[in-house]
């Protein structure tokens, strides 16, 4: 079966250097909130305090299932994602890499792709979350994508499936997200949209429950 092919995308965001290779890009930017697109760097704009509690706890609640289940790493910007050589080079909102393929990891980026990405909307990055990483997250095989937006109060879910495109994957009749790469985790989706995020105590403790574990 044929791959799909890149599909290119004139880069949104604020370009700070052009001509830049990708290779010069993770030594001299490194640590930077930014990106690479064809020898483009973009600049990623700073997060709001709903963007930052929301990174937070997502990362508390995998790094947790993760720790009391198989195993894993999880990253968040500035750590870049490069899902395929051809492709871009991106700084996810949260990557989540399981054992079996820790062998992308290297010091500064992510050289392939991610079992699970999580892109949190800014109201600049619409285009860039819904569109551009959409389609190169697809084709560069992440298995499951998630696009959280606090604007609208929305989560997408989406699963690679046998075809090599995102299908997406609804929350049960009670709101209830559950995930495939992460089998036993699941997501009531209204806590992100609470006025108060759980704290750090009451997500370990959400986690436990849905693993129905003692810590």
């Amino acid at each position: 079966m044929l791959k799909p092919q890149p599909t290119q995308v004139y880069p949104s965001g604020e370009i700070i250097a052009t001509n830049v290779s990708y290779e010069s890009f993770l030594k001299d930017f490194d640590g930077q909130s930014v990106e690479w697109v064809n020898g483009v760097v973009i600049k990623m704009s700073p997060v709001s305090i709903r963007h930052d509690g929301l990174t937070a706890l997502l990362r508390l609640l995998f790094a947790t299932y993760l720790e009391l289940t198989n195993g894993g790493r999880v990253f968040q910007d500035p750590m870049v994602m490069r899902a395929r050589p051809d492709l871009p080079g991106r700084s996810p909102d949260i990557q989540v890499v399981l054992p079996t393929n820790f062998g992308i990891i290297r010091e500064n980026e992510s050289a392939g792709p991610a079992d699970l990405v999580v892109e949190i909307v800014s109201p600049e990055s619409h285009r860039r979350d819904r569109v551009e990483k959409f389609a190169e997250y697809e084709q560069g095989g992440v298995k499951e994508y998630w696009v959280t937006d606090p604007i609208r109060q929305e989560t997408l879910f989406y699963v690679l499936g046998e075809d090599g495109l995102y299908q997406p994957r609804n929350v049960d009749n009670n709101g209830i997200y559950r995930s495939v790469v992460l089998s036993r985790l699941t997501l009531n989706v209204a806590v992100l949209w609470q006025s108060e995020l759980p704290s750090v105590l009451e997500t370990v403790e959400m986690v436990k429950t849905m693993l129905n574990k003692d810590i």
